[in-house]
This record gives structure tokens, sequence and C-alpha cells, in this order.
């Protein structure tokens, strides 16, 4: 029994550090961390940037969630919301993840 018990916190703890958090659906007011440096920050999904962050800068999370296309790299990317200085900012889920640092 002790041996299930350590293989969760494992898993927990791996799932914790991973970053992308596409296909998720995390609940309003989650902590969300960005994950690698000079990272896009919009003021919509595919919109203007409007800041650029790095790994270690976590928002709450603000329940938005929209795939958009975008031209420089003609993918498409599922973008999440979050409060970022007053207004809410969106980044692209592949350079997310889930934190505890908000």
């Amino acid at each position: 029994m002790k041996t299930a018990h350590y293989l969760a916190i494992v898993v927990a703890i791996a799932t914790v550090s991973q970053g992308d958090i596409t296909g998720s659906n995390p609940p309003w007011w989650t902590c969300l961390c960005l994950h690698g440096s000079g990272i896009n920050i919009r003021s919509s999904p595919c919109g203007p940037i409007i800041g650029t962050g790095s790994s270690g800068s976590c928002f709450r999370h603000a329940s938005g969630k929209q795939t958009c296309f975008l031209t420089d790299d003609f993918r498409s990317h599922e973008y999440f919301s979050f409060h970022y200085g007053g207004r809410i900012g969106w980044t692209a889920g592949h350079l997310l993840k889930y934190g505890d640092n908000c």
C-alpha cells in the first residue's frame, strides 16, 4: 500500500513541473505559470502583444480559453486567459504550466 502512495506523489510532482496545459480546462483562478523565456502575452488570442514574460511568472486564470491560428508559425494554438497587470492577458497553452506561486 505504501508503494501506491509514493507513486501517486511522484506522478503529481511530474505533472506540476511539465509545461503545456493545452487540452485542459483549468477552473477559474487556477495558478498558471509561464514556461520558457521571452513569452508573448497578448490582449486577446492571437491579438496584439501587450507584454512578455519568462518562467517563474505566474498569474490567476480568468476562465477564458480559445483556439486561434497564428500567421507567425501557421499553426493553431489554444490560448488561455489570465489576470495580468490589471487587465486580461492571453498566452498559448504550450507555454503555460500549472503552478502554486500565485
